[in-house]
């Protein structure tokens, strides 16, 4: 049953499919399925680039549209993404084989005197390249500086090596993935920073109609993280959201029950939405619509719309 699976190429990207690739292996017992590095637009595009197309229109599955390609064409016959990159909507013709049991859903502070978020003395210089923590920094420490930080793990920890910020914040699992726990100052509370939907989760998308690798797989697939990653998306999706949108949610199950949690903040800090809404674990979509319309009824259009978002 030996195959290829996709990957973006770097170092995170690679860490994360190499986990899953050998997990893959063990299952099926073929030490001969290999990684397949597939460079996306997201790859591709500099800095600049992605500062102009935050501004424009969306671009739907910026770092997963050439592994799809990949995965339709036949070059490849899976694909590992952080699911918080796939779109809401999958390409026709490929479905989810596997939703990877959720690491540490956390944002991540790393600061190079150590200090806290709450001690952090006003005018601390704060790196992040997600308007959803930009939006919620400020509301939480408007005193704080915000500024834009974009490459890989390892270029922004140099940047803040070399004295360009103060601090920086980074998803956690990133760093754990990584082996670069060590480096962390603070796990944030979603009380103050509220993770993107799905964060810490790592999909593998499958044709559909692969039953035998979708079967294969089914050990790999962790059913609470998946009906937490549903809800968190149905979210995100009745809001026509995105990654360059400042959206957050969470879910946590408590035996049949379902809490969402979710936050539409601008990204000047003071236009900031914070609800919460309980459901059932068997009705997960259902959840995350039904506060997502309560958020589009209660304030949420007039922050969305600043982001391309003009009908519901």
């Amino acid at each position: 049953m030996s195959f290829l699976i996709g990957t973006r190429g770097s170092q995170l990207a690679l860490a994360q499919a190499d986990g899953v690739r050998s997990q893959i292996a063990s299952l099926l017992k073929d030490d001969e399925i290999k990684l397949e590095v597939v460079k996306t637009l997201g790859d591709r595009l500099s800095a600049k680039e992605a500062e102009e197309d935050a501004k424009g229109e969306p671009v739907i599955g910026l770092f997963t549209r050439e592994l799809d390609e990949a995965l339709l064409t036949g070059k490849i016959r899976a694909a590992i993404h952080s699911l918080k990159d796939v779109p809401t909507v999958l390409p026709q013709g490929i479905q989810f084989g596997a939703l990877i049991k959720r690491a540490d859903f956390r944002d991540a502070l790393i600061s190079t005197s150590g200090v806290k978020f709450s001690q952090m003395p006003s005018g601390f210089r704060v790196g992040t390249s997600s308007p959803r923590r930009e939006a919620q920094i400020k509301a939480s420490r408007p005193d704080l500086v915000v500024l834009p930080l974009r490459g890989n793990v390892d270029t922004r920890l140099r940047k803040l090596s070399e004295g360009e910020f103060d601090a920086i914040i980074i998803a956690a699992a990133g760093l754990i993935r990584l082996g670069r726990e060590k480096e962390i100052t603070e796990y944030l509370s979603p009380d103050n920073i509220l993770p993107a939907p799905a964060q810490g989760v790592l999909a593998v998308t499958i044709l559909q109609g692969d039953n035998e690798l979708l079967e294969a797989l089914r050990p790999l697939h962790d059913d609470s993280t998946a009906t937490c990653a549903r809800a968190e998306r149905a979210f995100l999706c009745t809001l026509q959201g995105g990654c360059r949108v400042p959206v957050g949610a969470l879910a946590s199950i408590n035996g049949s029950d379902l809490l969402l949690k979710g936050v539409i903040a601008h990204t000047n800090g003071m236009q900031v939405l914070r609800f919460e809404r309980k459901g059932f674990v068997t009705a997960p979509e259902a959840l995350g619509e039904d506060l997502a319309r309560f958020f589009l009824n209660n304030g949420a259009k007039e922050i969305l719309s600043g982001f391309g978002r003009t009908s519901w």
